[in-house]
Order: C-alpha cells, then sequence, then structure tokens
C-alpha cells in the first residue's frame, strides 16, 4: 500500500503536506530477510499504473523477487492506500485505511504463483490479506495447501486488524488454515481476542500449538519480549529497552523476519533473539521498512547500546 502520514506529528485534518511510503505486512518481512542476506519474493496484485509500479520498484529495490506481480490492467485499478495520524503518550497513533476495492483485493486463487511456492523453503502469509475479500481468503488457503502438498514448510502470522473484520470471522477463517502452518507467530493481545486464550503468554503458546496442532507457536508480548513453544521444548526472550521511537510501524514484520531467520536454521531461539533485535531497530527507522544491515542487527545481538560511531 502507499502511506501517507503529516511529517512531524501534525494531524490529518490540517496538514498541508504529507509523507509518502509504502509498506505492507508480507512485503516488510520479505525486505528484511533479503536484508540478512536471504533469497526472498513477493507478490501481490497491483494496478498497472505509475502508483502501482512505485510499489513494485520499492520492494525490488532491496533486494526482493518481484516477478510474480500480478498487474491490474483495469481503468478502475487502484493502490490501497493508509493515512497515519502519528501520537506520542498520551495521544495514540490512528491508521486510517483506504483500501476498499483495491487491486489487492481482488486476488483469487489463480494469481498465487506456485512456481515461486515450488522453488522456496517456505511461504509466509497474514491474516490481513486474508480480512480483504473472500477470494483472498481463498487464494491463501489455496497458497497453503499448495505449499504443504509440495513439502514446503509454511508459516503464519495472525496479525489481527480490527478494521478490516471481527473476531469472529477471523476465528472461523483462521482456524481452517492454522492445523497446515508449520510456524504460527500470535500477538499475546490476538490470541484473547481472536480465539478467547486467557493466561500467560507461554500458556497461550501451548494452547495455540494443542488446539490446531502447529509445530512452533511464537507468541509476542509487545514490552514483554516473546515465548514460544516447539517440540524440542519452550522458549523465552526479553524486549530490548527502547529509547526515543521514531515509529511503530512494522516492528512486528521485523521480529518475524528475525525469527524466521533463525527458523530455516534449524534454531528458533535464535530467530527469536534476531527477531527481538530487530523489532527494536525497526523502532529508530521511519516508514514501514526495517533498514537495517545484518551487521547492525548482529551488533544489537550481541549488546551494543547504540552512540555515535566514528
Amino acid at each position: 500500500m502507499w502511506r501517507l502520514s503529516p511529517p512531524s506529528f501534525g494531524r490529518l485534518e490540517e496538514a498541508v503536506s504529507l509523507d509518502v511510503r509504502m509498506g505492507g505486512s508480507e512485503s516488510n518481512t520479505a525486505i528484511a530477510l533479503a536484508r540478512l542476506g536471504l533469497r526472498a519474493s513477493w507478490w501481490s496484485k497491483l494496478p498497472d499504473n505509475p502508483l502501482g509500479h512505485r510499489i513494485e520498484n520499492e520492494v525490488r529495490r532491496w533486494g526482493v523477487d518481484t516477478s510474480a506481480v500480478n498487474w491490474d490492467k483495469k481503468s478502475s485499478a487502484r493502490a490501497g492506500l493508509y493515512f497515519i495520524d502519528f501520537g506520542t503518550s498520551p495521544r495514540a497513533t490512528n491508521v486510517h485505511y483506504d483500501r476498499a476495492n483495491s487491486s489487492a483485493c481482488t486476488i483469487r486463487p489463480d494469481h498465487v504463483s506456485v512456481d515461486h511456492i515450488e522453488n522456496s523453503r517456505l511461504l509466509h502469509l497474514t491474516g490481513i490479506t486474508t480480512a480483504l475479500s473472500d477470494s483472498c481468503a481463498e487464494a491463501v488457503s489455496f497458497a497453503v495447501g499448495f505449499a504443504k502438498d509440495a513439502g514446503k514448510l509454511v508459516s503464519f502470522d495472525v496479525n489481527y486488524r480490527a478494521k478490516l473484520w471481527s473476531p469472529d470471522a477471523a476465528k472461523v477463517t483462521l482456524s481452517r488454515i492454522l492445523p497446515k502452518v508449520d510456524l504460527l507467530f500470535c500477538p499475546e493481545s490476538d490470541a484473547k481476542t481472536v480465539f478467547g486464550i486467557e493466561g500467560s503468554a507461554e500458556s497461550a503458546a501451548r494452547q495455540l500449538k494443542e488446539r490446531f496442532g502447529v509445530p512452533s507457536v511464537v507468541v509476542t508480548c509487545s514490552e514483554g519480549g516473546a515465548r514460544a513453544i516447539d517440540d524440542k521444548g519452550a522458549y523465552s526472550v526479553s524486549a530490548y529497552p527502547l529509547g526515543q521511537i521514531v515509529d511503530r510501524i512494522g516492528a512486528g514484520d521485523a521480529f518475524s523476519a528475525g525469527t524466521l531467520f533463525g527458523y530455516l536454521s534449524g534454531d528458533l531461539r535464535k530467530g527469536m533473539e534476531y527477531g527481538t533485535a530487530m523489532a527494536a531497530l525497526k523502532h529508530t527507522i521511519p516508514g514501514d521498512i526495517l533498514l537495517a544491515t545484518r551487521a547492525e542487527i548482529e551488533a544489537v545481538v550481541a549488546g551494543a547500546k547504540g552512540g555515535v560511531s566514528r
């Protein structure tokens, strides 16, 4: 999507200019994985006009394969937008969507790039895409089923968005998808809101694992770090202390990318350590995208405290 926000914590209702950036959960994750040195591809459906090409160019410029993007050539084709009213305590940051009838909302199962899935190790999806439309939910379900039939790993981030669908609708749709998932990401708040799971983060991870039969479950707790359960045991990582927060958007996607990095190497806990470091770094960078190098990420993992490097 296009991301538009007033500069310097201004309010949308009085803005005379807007900062323009691109963002989207899956694309944010793909870019962060590419920054770690992994090969990543991303596809969606975009309008075949300058606005759509600007989005594709932004994802591709950071090393992500975008060759499977579907181009919507209809004259009515449009890119999704979202507007951010940035706040700082006690004023909350508010997101306002303008994405109804966007090209991405019309994704169907036949838009899924089965060739890319066949040539990958893992398919990553989120509940955001699933929430956009019935055809998007069908496409996500098809992609997950195809990946499993092809012997590929599947990771899924619940990423519940109350402005896109209700908890009941999310529960019904996701309950059909999650039993096919290998690695599940679920914020502690989403476990309660969508699935009615109470208790600690570790308890939530255990309950999600048992309910859906997911081999590996990671429950994130915002400033409380993350807890995970897999067939080897339980893991816990603490969040990094944050200094000045520049931009919170995309921190969860950065965490997912770091966790996937470790997971694909066979070390879920290592991945969570990278994920928390990447989430902390994302808070220091404007925009949705984590534009940090692997060296910067590993420095944080090793205990770097910031300061000035000369």
